[in-house]
């Protein structure tokens, strides 16, 4: 009789999914041995350059929110008058040559406004950034979670590889005792099914292992050690306390809140253009030429008009509308957040009882049946055809195991994303369905 035992083929998976490597290389290369979706994950965030392009946008837009704050460049101005045609070169001759400096200074208030809204939007640009960094730790823990389970399958079916090339042995042993051909045949039959899943399981391997090499910034082919394995997990929060979360980390909301001081800050700087003149003052000098053969100065002064013709005041009230959408945008920002974290909180859940109901009940009963069938075997009172049709059913059970750890790791994935914040977890133990999935809320009937 035989038994599945997991540690020969956890054992026989991380050797072919790892690359021995020298403990030098090993301390080069931080991911040539077994890795964890955490250090993965935050590696992959760390040295994406989208996040670095984000940051720098956001240094960009606070310059550029400072030059906004400063007056304008002042002005040179040069004029030469009644130079006579007949002789070009003679400026000495000319009427007046005039040498001045102008400053120009904006309606008073709207340089600071200006300088407010652009720090707003700078504080947008860093919250956006943050947003891209979220996404990115979530399309990593997604690949993470792949990798993961292409291993873990690999596994299973070395374990299922070894128990059917033990199962074919014992057949064979019956038949040279003269027992049928037929049942070595659906021996070797099985054995060959299996061999083709561990051929399957390595190019998913393979495939995935390229795809997370990527979100590395390394060369898909690249050796990458075997994920640490580790037990199903679950959530500590319940959606109230997600909920919560995500109010305060989910960055879009961040965004919006700042696009919308940015808005406010326009609207402020279009009123004051449209309420207060601006001012354009100048000191001349005039050399000694022509009819004024003196040294002299003078001044000039100009303002604007900007309550004639409506042009200030139209595009005051166009700031107004602007500053109006962008509050309720702010507004309107948490409302598809909250259903991503409800969504997402209700997938984990459910991911999570399936896990536990295929791991605690139907693998243990696969398990005992098969364990029966081989005895059975061996003591001649069961046909072949129902050990590997018992064989066949815990390759199925096991296999629906992975995919749904996988599962429940996808839903992880997708509930961290939309609270915005690592969650923490813990191991996932025995539940109750009702209690585990109505956790935070009202209870309600079946």
């Amino acid at each position: 009789m035989t038994t599945f035992t997991p540690g020969r083929g956890v054992a026989a998976c991380l050797a072919l999914t790892a690359l021995a490597a020298p403990s030098d290389a090993l301390a080069a290369d931080p991911f040539a041995g077994p890795i964890d979706r955490i250090t993965v994950v935050r590696a992959a965030v760390r040295g994406h350059p989208e996040v670095a392009a984000a940051a720098l946008r956001a240094q960009a837009t606070s310059l550029a929110a400072k030059a906004n704050g400063r007056l304008p460049a002042p002005e040179v101005m040069l004029q030469v008058w009644q130079v006579p045609v007949a002789k070009p070169y003679a400026l000495g001759e000319a009427s007046m040559i005039m040498v001045g400096l102008g400053q120009t200074f904006p309606a008073p208030g709207s340089r600071s406004a200006r300088e407010r809204g652009g720090e707003q939007m700078a504080t947008a640009e860093r919250a956006m950034g943050k947003d891209r960094a979220r996404l990115i730790h979530r399309d990593a823990d997604h690949a993470f979670v792949d990798y993961a389970e292409a291993t873990e399958r690999h596994g299973t079916h070395l374990r299922h590889r070894d128990i059917a090339t033990r199962a074919l042995t014992l057949v064979r042993a019956k038949h040279a005792a003269g027992g049928s051909l037929t049942d070595v045949t659906q021996a070797e039959v099985e054995l060959s099914r299996v061999d083709a899943d561990v051929i399957g399981d390595r190019t998913r391997i393979f495939g995935s292992r390229a795809r997370l090499n990527l979100f590395l910034a390394r060369d898909p082919s690249a050796t990458l050690g075997a994920p640490i394995s580790t037990s199903p997990e679950i959530a500590d929060w319940d959606l109230a306390t997600s909920l919560a979360n995500a109010e305060t980390h989910r960055s879009q909301l961040h965004a919006a809140q700042a696009e919308s001081g940015a808005r406010s800050e326009e609207a402020h700087a279009a009123k004051q253009e449209a309420t207060l003149p601006s001012f354009s003052v100048a000191a001349l000098y005039f050399a000694p030429v022509g009819p004024m053969p003196v040294h002299g100065y003078g001044a000039n002064a100009s303002m604007t008009l900007p309550w004639l013709w409506g042009e200030a005041a139209t595009r005051r009230d166009a700031a107004l509308k602007y500053a109006e959408s962008a509050r309720s945008e702010a507004r309107a920002a948490r409302f598809p957040i909250r259903e991503e974290v409800a969504l997402a909180d209700t997938n984990m859940r459910a991911a999570a009882l399936r896990v536990q109901a295929l791991r605690d009940r139907a693998l243990p009963a696969s398990r005992r049946g098969f364990d029966a069938m081989w005895a059975g075997y061996e003591a001649g009172l069961t046909e072949v055809l129902a050990l590997l049709m018992a064989q066949r059913n815990v390759i199925d059970v096991e296999s629906e195991l992975v995919a749904a750890k996988a599962s429940l790791g996808h839903a992880l994935a997708e509930l961290e994303a939309s609270v915005g914040v690592e969650v923490p977890r813990h191991t996932l133990g025995a539940l109750e369905s009702n209690s585990f999935l109505d956790r935070g809320n009202a209870s309600h009937d079946d």
